[in-house]
């Protein structure tokens, strides 16, 4: 009896221990590699809109992403811009194809846990950063275009961002339907009479 209680306890911690092990955490949930690129890949855009556009490149102090020799981040990373419609047209600096001016380079620290067994000890990994912003920039003609983020002796993190055409006939979206559950027969002849004697009247329909 004993001899059975003790296994079913292993078992027990075994499916803990099992659980505990797969609670791993990501560095950044949008930024698999060590450069980033935010937007991040799949991007959707629309004509026109502004957006900020953010890269780091990280250099990992310690722990299981950590790069031997490399713990500075590379603070002449590169980022090329260019527009996927196969005219053989080479990429560009992104200062150059947004036509802004090249921003200033932004460096910090910050710390996550890799995994529960981490954040138990307090034992946090360390990561090292360079940044720059380029804000308030658009994409203007519908399209597929690629961002290459370059660092590190050749590493490459690419996003591919989608501009989506807007058609020239619109439909309706947004349509908004209350519905009203439980009201009384006063609540309705109010709603009708509100409805007969309002600026809205061609606009409101209950019961049709």
């Amino acid at each position: 009896m004993a001899f059975r209680s003790l296994a079913k306890a292993a078992i027990a911690l075994g499916l803990f221990c099992s659980q505990c092990s797969a609670q791993t955490f990501q560095r950044l949930g949008s930024c698999p590699t060590l450069g980033c690129i935010l937007p991040p890949d799949q991007t959707d855009f629309l004509p026109g809109q502004y957006f900020d556009l953010r890269v780091e490149v990280h250099a990992p102090v310690n722990g299981s992403e950590v790069v031997q020799g490399y713990t500075q981040p590379d603070t002449n990373f590169t980022l090329t811009v260019r527009k996927d419609d196969g005219d053989g047209i080479s990429a560009q600096s992104a200062s150059a194809f947004f036509g802004v001016d090249e921003p200033e380079l932004e460096r910090w620290n910050f710390t996550w846990y890799e995994d529960l067994f981490a954040m138990a000890n307090k034992t946090p990994s360390a990561v090292r950063v360079a940044s720059k912003v380029y804000r308030k920039i658009a994409l203007y003609e519908p399209g597929n275009y690629i961002a290459t983020l370059s660092y590190q002796n050749g590493e490459e993190t690419v996003a591919n961002w989608t501009v989506r055409d807007i058609p020239n006939q619109r439909k309706a979206k947004n349509v908004l339907l209350f519905i009203g559950d439980g009201m009384t027969t006063n609540m309705i002849t109010g709603t009708l009479i509100c409805s007969w004697n309002s600026k809205f009247a061609d606009l409101f329909k209950l019961r049709d």
